[in-house]
């Protein structure tokens, strides 16, 4: 008989190919053996050594956008241009395969992800986990039109690092012409992208995943984090988002010794990046600093000085 597949997809552009191999890698070590991971990677054209390299880890399938797609994708100077390809992954994708479960590159899997995939998404097009940093469509960095589209104030905003996605919904409920109608008529800046706009869409058509199944590095385990979360005690995926990049310096919170771990067994596969002084001054000021001064940080980062 054979085992069980896992469908999973990501985009990346050729310097996310290290920490999409840690992820791969990670995921392996924590998958129950009968269920054989296929990875559906979204790019623009990768060295043909990266993808052999990602090909060993788990059986891969590329899906390269085309030109128009390009074009439609919403872009910003402060991300590479593969960010947002996720509003491309329904009309990639196979049309026989009903589900997928989408995933950042710089994550760190610690549990078995067949029991994310087993989740009931009860008539919703995604299941997602509440953002760590932007927990309300209403709050800074979130929903920009929240009001005009008649989000209630309390409504949760989502992380689009870790999706479940229905891509049957999905496309019947044509999920990304509304996402790119929303990035066309906002007029304020939009922060996040596609994140902001899926949310400005499907902001009462998602299920509330568990915390644990998308940690924010920046935030679990932190003395500055919530004091009654105690997600972080039993991780099923940490995110990496932000500037703090574990596979170019170490980072600070209770995650960069298992990143360390998995980074080291994929080495061999792909030679490590130069860490520049930027890097480490990063990595300094998130492992020794960050604690006493992030309260500053969080006012800046609101206020878009940061």
């Amino acid at each position: 008989m054979p085992s069980p597949i896992l469908p999973i997809a990501s985009a990346v552009d050729r310097s996310y190919l290290l920490p999409l191999a840690v992820m791969l890698q990670s995921l392996r070590q924590h998958l129950r053996p009968n269920v054989r991971p296929v990875l559906h990677l979204i790019h623009t054209g990768l060295p043909e050594p990266g993808l052999a390299a990602i090909s060993s880890l788990v059986e891969t399938h590329s899906l390269v956008p085309t030109e128009a797609q390009l074009r439609a994708a919403p872009s910003d100077s402060r991300f590479p241009r593969e960010a947002s390809l996720l509003l491309t992954l329904p009309e990639l994708l196979p049309a026989g395969l009903d589900r997928v479960l989408f995933l950042d590159a710089d994550t760190l899997i610690l549990a078995d992800l067949a029991n994310l995939w087993d989740t009931p998404l009860d008539g919703h097009v995604v299941a997602a986990a509440v953002d760590g940093a932007v927990p309300l469509c209403s709050a800074p960095k979130g929903v920009k039109d929240w009001q005009k589209l008649g989000i209630p104030p309390h409504a949760p905003y989502f992380n689009c690092g870790v999706l479940l996605i229905d891509l049957v919904r999905w496309r019947q409920r044509r999920v990304t012409e509304r996402a790119h109608r929303y990035l066309e008529t906002t007029r304020e800046p939009i922060d996040f992208l596609h994140q902001e706009a899926l949310n400005g869409v499907a902001w009462d058509d998602w299920k509330v995943l568990e915390p644990r199944w998308n940690l924010l590095a920046s935030h679990a385990g932190r003395k500055y984090d919530d004091p009654h979360s105690e997600a972080w005690r039993q991780p099923g995926i940490v995110h990496f988002a932000g500037r703090m990049k574990p596979w170019r310096a170490p980072v600070g919170g209770p995650f960069n010794a298992p990143y360390r771990m998995a980074l080291e067994s994929v080495l061999p596969l792909f030679p490590c990046e130069a860490t520049t002084v930027r890097d480490l001054s990063l990595s300094m000021y998130d492992r020794h600093l960050r604690g006493a001064f992030y309260p500053v940080e969080h006012y800046l980062w609101r206020h878009r000085l940061l």
